[in-house]
């Protein structure tokens, strides 16, 4: 059936014994002895980079002819960029953007990213969040990103968060949605991130914050907890 947060909460049951008041999505459940990988999205569940994201989303559409709220932003929450870009232009233009908009208005939003970054701090590690996976890290638990971020997004969010020595491009434990056929929220970016760290999807805990993520878990067959 479709999926949704309230659907699927099963907070009582099993998320109770999960410690920073994780809560369990679905009915998948691993526990700590069992648990033989990691996933983590990477905006909004470990850095919290959503609210310097939105800024240039306005920006951004507003040099392209379009609008975005901060409601229709969040909403969007890990589904892959180019989809975000058409899901805007089909509700307000009433068709579908060509190929080139799509990638000309995600050049420039990456460019009003940098900009806006260059001008604030940046965006802090949700710690509670890092901790588990610094802590599965230093264990020698298998620990992967499933993100739908761009590599240049990643590769310095990381950085300033101190978490380069656990995910990297290098390591090979970083997946982006131009990684594989099909984004959030489908399943595959999930099933890639496990295969790469050689465990079975229904072996790992996924760790998500947005609703196409945790569906896209969810579908994968992992433990999915929402953060």
């Amino acid at each position: 059936g479709n999926f949704s947060r309230s659907h699927c909460l099963r907070c009582a049951a099993m998320g109770s014994g999960l410690p920073f008041g994780q809560r369990t999505i679905g009915p998948a459940f691993v526990p700590e002895e069992s648990v033989e990988g990691m996933l983590f999205d990477c905006d909004g569940t470990l850095i919290d980079t959503m609210p310097l994201f939105y800024h240039s989303w306005v920006e951004t559409c507003a040099g392209h002819g379009l609008a975005i709220s901060e409601d229709q932003f969040y909403s969007f929450a890990g589904l892959p960029l180019p989809e975000i870009v058409r899901r805007l232009y089909r509700s307000q233009k009433g068709n579908e953007p060509s190929d080139e908009y799509v990638r000309t208005f995600l050049e420039k939003k990456l460019e009003a990213h940098r900009q806006i970054e260059s001008k604030h701090v940046s965006p802090k590690p949700i710690s509670c969040v890092v901790q588990l996976a610094r802590h599965a890290f230093e264990r020698g638990l298998p620990v992967a990103i499933a993100t739908s971020s761009v590599p240049e997004h990643v590769t310095t969010h990381l950085a300033d968060a101190g978490l380069s020595d656990v995910f990297s491009f290098d390591k090979g434990n970083v997946v982006c949605s131009s990684d594989v056929a099909k984004g959030k929220p489908a399943p595959d970016i999930f099933v890639e991130a496990a295969r790469r760290l050689g465990v079975r999807p229904e072996r790992c805990r996924a760790y998500e914050d947005g609703e196409s993520g945790l569906e896209a878990a969810y579908r994968a067959g992992c433990h999915v907890i929402d953060v």
